[in-house]
């Protein structure tokens, strides 16, 4: 397979499980400060924070495009890596001293939002320079695209063992570590990689007026490719249904619908990570001849995999939707980041993922209030079929869209 190929080139075996491993970190810190801020504040003290996390991004979010594509990217990586540690590592130390407060954790929640923001699309933008060739770059990015479904995978059954000898606060000790390895790896891959696109590219102007004419020149590059611009603008109405539809909504039908327990809602949560992760191994290796109409049947299979989740109440059935939605996740991603990084100017990657990272955000933002609006006047099963409708919506919207293409 050709992830046994990329993984037999030492420096991009680094690279991954550097990421496999911040991405298991990032999954404790999600836990421990959402569990946390619920104590502190009460139910909305989760909102709260996730909120400000995802605004610090998005304030920050075209700003890190622009210099990852000005920057040295690997320079870039390893300072927010370290910065990273250094703010997730002093909440252990604090809890030292005495219960942690939600200034703490809101000060904590902002610079790693902000980072975020900085590291991402260096890593994307990178990833061109890291490989001989454009098979390889697939199945990177299938590796790549596979970290968080992984951490989301595995995570909850290894955070469960985990809690019953480590307090809560060293979750983070846990994430900062993890940072830190992500940022040996990086460090060990060496400096002889086109880390930064060349000067040629870049133009001189400073300040102000130098990041407008950034941004004016990518979205030139984006509304000269219409498959890029097309995914870029469904992203939002995608992630606000995918969140309204299944982070709000399975829970629902697994207690409401299915009158199960936990466990229930965990199998179907497993059901979709292990479709993820299939899907990732397939597309990563198989040759994508047709991106564009790859990306666009997976979001049809997303949202007909989510219709099909609540078409029977059965716990077998929702399990089966939810494998089935999430096979069409990476169908979307991976063919989508290969047309970014193979078919724009180098020096416009990290601020076009940025800009589709930013709108997906927003998007899953946005997503609690379309589900407060479905949830008051739909029931369960009906509320996640209209998720699921918004979502094959923009597939055959794509369609007519995109014929040529």
């Amino acid at each position: 397979m050709r992830f046994l190929r990329v993984l037999r080139l030492p420096h991009l075996a680094l690279l991954w499980s550097g990421q496999v491993l911040s991405a298991m970190g990032d999954f404790f810190y999600q836990i421990a400060m959402l569990w946390l801020t619920i104590k502190i504040a009460g139910s909305q003290g989760g909102i709260f924070i996730a909120g400000v996390e995802a605004a610090a991004a998005l304030l920050f979010g075209i700003v890190g495009g622009i210099y990852a594509d000005r920057w040295n990217r690997r320079y870039t990586m390893l300072t927010v890596d370290i910065l990273r540690a250094l703010a997730v590592g002093t909440l252990p130390l604090l809890a030292l001293y005495g219960p942690l407060a939600l200034w703490e954790l809101t000060l904590v929640a902002i610079l790693v939002g902000s980072l975020g923001a900085f590291f991402n699309p260096a890593l994307q933008a990178s990833l061109p320079a890291l490989v001989p060739d454009k098979v390889m770059l697939q199945a990177t990015n299938g590796l790549m695209d596979i970290t968080r479904r992984l951490a989301r995978t595995f995570g909850p059954s290894l955070a469960a063992l985990l809690i019953t000898f480590l307090s809560l606060s060293q979750f983070f000790t846990i994430d900062a570590f993890s940072f830190l390895i992500s940022a040996g790896a990086i460090l060990l891959m060496g400096r002889h990689f086109a880390w930064k696109a060349s000067e040629g590219t870049q133009h001189k102007n400073k300040g102000l007026g130098g990041l407008v004419l950034d941004i004016r020149k990518a979205l030139q590059a984006i509304r000269g490719h219409k498959p890029i611009a097309w995914t870029i603008f469904a992203s939002g109405f995608i992630s606000m249904a995918w969140s309204a539809g299944f982070i709000i909504g399975i829970p629902l039908f697994a207690s409401q619908v299915l009158k199960g327990t936990v466990s229930a809602y965990g199998l179907i949560v497993a059901a979709y990570g292990a479709g993820n992760v299939v899907s990732n191994l397939l597309i990563g290796s198989l040759p994508l001849q047709r991106p564009v109409r790859i990306m666009l049947l997976g979001r049809l299979i997303v949202g007909g995999g989510f219709i099909l989740m609540i078409s029977q109440p059965n716990l077998a059935m929702a399990m089966f939707g939810a494998a089935l939605a999430a096979t069409g996740g990476p169908m979307g991603d991976i063919p989508l980041a290969i047309m970014m990084q193979t078919e724009l100017p180098s020096q416009h990657i990290g601020k076009v993922y940025s800009l589709y990272d930013m709108i997906s955000s927003l998007g899953s933002i946005l997503g609690p209030m379309l589900a407060a609006l479905l949830y008051a006047y739909l029931t369960v099963p009906q509320a996640i079929a209209i998720c699921g409708l918004i979502i094959a919506a923009t597939s055959v919207m794509g369609f007519t869209r995109l014929r040529e293409a």
